[in-house]
């Protein structure tokens, strides 16, 4: 078929027109029929798609891509149905071949007389021009009895017309429906219109806490989600499950009822949320919208920092602390804290129990800090509550944990130097004293108590006991500034370990023989108002008479002398041993091996006999010495040193007993013991051994020799010391006649009766 029509100069006007009057019937059939089938193809995927989110309750994507795929088919088919036949205007040839096929009584006239109308030159056809008049006169003729529009299909025509007003009736119902029912109207919104409403249905859910299909979460939280079934819903006892849609896989969880709202109120937890994802609940015949979730960063602290500020008798001004503790803090101290946070927050608080601290900003950065004084210092946890500007509060708040701890007194430990049990009452006690202190120490003293008296009076510490004392710590701590800062002057240094030897004199206590007496080394810190004090262990000694001491001290030297006898007569056995094991023969019908080892172990059993015999010499040699020691801090060689000067105790002591018996040790007693140890290695080469035995037997024999003079001059020394002991006490027995009689022969003061001289 021709696209477009004939133009013939000489056409019959009456052809023409009637040609035009067809061409315009033409064009309006194809349109009613175009447009009937269109308008049902649109309402046939009207209905499908209004009966596929009613049974599917599709989300919003998908209702879109149905609101696409409608448009796209309906704009599609309205081109093919209705543009594309408008497009394919037929020429008047054809019009005029399909009047004569609806008119078979034309037998062709009609095309005829049209074509030979258009003919400019007939001759040149061999065409006689009076037999195309007389065609296209028949034509015309014919063309006036016919009618040209009976060749389009008027009953198709009017069935077209049928489609076309039912489905304009059908449109305009449907449009009255959107309007009036509540059905068509939901439908509408959902689908053309693209709005959340919902169907009517049975149970209704609600997400909690989603806000226009969004929920913001903090990233990396725990979120536990609610899903209420609402009061509106005529079935609320349903499993209400969520679907949720991320990045890898679509899942359903069932929800747990939480036991509130009578039952409609479900939760799900949300794990560790750490990536974005969209979720949707469902129950009973309800399906909610889908809501996504988005993840922003909770407000952190990314960095903490305390400082404790110290009481100014410390001498340290700050201590840094690391970490979260807990961190011990001194009772008096003050805290600096300073945070730095991860984003600009709206408020951030510490939190102790019930007690709220506002934090202050540095300037406009992240930074946060306060200074908590000692006052509002206590043992806990210590939480910051941080806001963004959002509203969003920490997740996983940052925390710290504190113990107060008071000062400890200080540490002492003491021992006496040369000091038993028994003192005279002008006794000077030396005694080894350390001490140290966390923060300082400010005087050291002597902690003293007795009784003196019928009555027993008890007496203690003398401020004259006081044996040293250090200058405390400067220290000036001002108020923090604006920022926290202190402004804090150096201290200076405090001392805080001392070791030393201090001497307490008992001669100005004016202590009674007979009287025990008990004291400790003392140290007062720097502390102020209530100082600690901390004691050594407390020493007991017994105030006694210098003849009770010196019957002391006589009684432990005689013990002392039979100490050393027993380690002379230790020597002597050990001496015939050693001849007797290394002299005697291997028995008849005994193993020599056996023989060769039970002698080598009687031999190792010398060697350490005869180091036990150093050690018990050295040992009474130390006591010799403490003896010694003793004696000088009771000052009893003043009054020895009177009667015989020639004969100190120095001399008896240190150049008769105590030097001998060093040297003894350390020469000859150590060089015996190799020697022993020698005889047990060479106990199988029997001229090495022989040898060994004769060295070894030799210094044996100097050994007992020494041995021998040192016991002579320990008896010397105790009938020297009973003699002086018997001499001091006829001597304080005559001076305490001669206080007698003195006094007795005193003569009296005449003028004691004061009276007599009275005005």
């Amino acid at each position: 078929m021709a696209t477009a029509p004939s133009t013939y100069r000489n056409a019959p006007a009456i052809v023409v027109s009637k040609l035009a009057q067809l061409r315009r019937k033409l064009t309006g059939w194809i349109l009613v029929h175009g447009l009937g089938r269109w308008l049902v193809v649109l309402l046939a995927i009207l209905a499908f798609d209004m009966l596929l989110d009613r049974v599917f309750k599709m989300d919003f994507s998908q209702r879109l891509i149905m609101l696409v795929v409608i448009a796209g088919i309906t704009a599609v088919y309205f081109f093919w149905q209705v543009l594309r036949p408008l497009s394919k205007r037929p020429n008047d040839d054809s019009l005029i071949y399909e009047v004569e096929q609806k008119n078979p009584e034309l037998k062709e006239n009609l095309i005829s007389s049209w074509q030979l109308s258009g003919q400019q030159d007939l001759e040149s056809l061999g065409i006689s021009s009076e037999l195309a008049t007389a065609t296209i006169n028949s034509g015309i003729s014919k063309a006036e009895q016919i009618n040209f529009n009976a060749a389009l299909d008027l009953p198709h025509h009017r069935q077209n017309w049928a489609i076309l007003l039912c489905s304009v009736l059908l449109v305009g119902l449907l449009g009255y429906g959107v309007m009036q029912t509540e059905f068509l109207r939901t439908w509408f919104n959902r689908n053309i219109l693209l709005t959340n409403d919902q169907w009517p249905q049975s149970t209704y859910l609600e997400i909690a806490g989603a806000e226009n299909g969004k929920l913001v979460l903090p990233r990396g939280a725990d979120y536990r989600q609610l899903v209420v079934v609402t009061g509106d819903s005529s079935i609320q006892d349903v499993a209400v499950s969520l679907e949720i849609d991320n990045s890898t896989a679509r899942t359903i969880h069932a929800m747990k009822p939480t036991g509130k709202l009578d039952g409609r109120e479900h939760s799900h937890l949300f794990h560790n949320v750490s990536s974005v994802f969209r979720f949707r609940a469902k129950g009973g015949d309800a399906v909610t919208p889908w809501v996504d979730v988005e993840l922003v960063e909770p407000p952190a602290v990314i960095d903490l920092k305390l400082v404790e500020l110290l009481p100014a008798y410390t001498g340290t001004p700050s201590l840094p602390l690391s970490g979260n503790g807990p961190h011990s803090i001194l009772t008096g101290s003050s805290l600096q804290i300073s945070a730095l946070v991860n984003k600009p927050l709206q408020s951030v608080y510490l939190k102790f129990e019930e007690q709220r601290f506002d934090l202050k900003q540095i300037a406009d950065s992240l930074d946060f800090n306060i200074v908590l004084n000692p006052a509002d210092l206590r043992g806990g946890e210590y939480q910051f509550e941080l806001v963004d500007q959002t509203g969003l509060t920490s997740i996983r708040p940052s925390k710290f944990t504190l113990t107060l701890k008071e000062d400890q007194p200080p540490k002492a430990r003491a021992s006496l130097l040369g000091i038993s049990g028994l003192v005279v009452p002008r006794a000077m006690i030396p005694v080894d004293y350390q001490f140290s202190d966390n923060y300082g120490l400010q005087r050291l003293f002597f902690d003293c108590h007795w009784k003196t008296g019928s009555e027993g009076n008890e007496k203690s510490f003398d401020p004259q006991l006081e044996f040293a004392k250090f200058s405390t710590p400067l220290q000036s701590q001002q108020p923090s500034d604006k920022n926290g800062e202190s402004d804090s002057q150096p201290a200076s240094e405090a001392v805080r370990d001392v070791k030393d030897v201090a001497v307490l004199d008992l001669k100005p206590l004016k202590m009674e023989p007979g009287i025990s007496f008990r004291f400790s080394v003392a140290a007062e810190d720097t502390k102020p108002d209530s100082p600690n004090v901390g004691k050594s262990q407390e020493f007991l000694l017994r105030v006694v008479t210098d003849e009770e001491l010196r019957a002391d001290l006589l009684r432990r030297e005689i013990e002392q002398r039979k100490a050393f006898e027993q380690a002379y007569e230790k020597q002597m056995q050990l001496a015939t041993d050693l001849l007797a094991i290394t002299s005697r023969e291997v028995p008849p019908g005994t193993d020599e091996e056996a023989f060769k080892t039970l002698r080598e172990s009687e031999l190792i059993a010398l060697v350490r006999e005869q180091k036990g015999v150093g050690t018990s010499v050295a040992r009474v040699a130390d006591r010799f010495e403490e003896f010694l020691v003793e004696v000088k801090n009771n000052r009893l060689d003043e009054a020895e040193n009177e009667l015989a000067p020639g004969q100190k105790i120095e001399a008896r002591f240190d150049l008769g007993i105590i030097q001998p018996m060093r040297q003894l040790d350390e020469e000859l007693i150590s060089l015996a013991t190799r020697n022993v140890d020698n005889c047990r290695r060479a106990a199988n080469q029997a001229e090495e051994l022989l040898a060994a035995v004769d060295a070894t037997a030799l210094i044996h024999q100097q050994i007992l020799s020494e041995m021998k003079k040192i016991l002579s001059a320990m008896s010397d020394s105790e009938n020297f010391q009973e003699v002086i002991n018997d001499l001091l006490e006829i001597k304080g027995g005559a001076k305490q006649v001669g206080d007698g009689i003195e006094e007795k022969l005193k003569p009296k003061d005449i003028f004691e009766d004061k009276e007599i001289f009275d005005e």
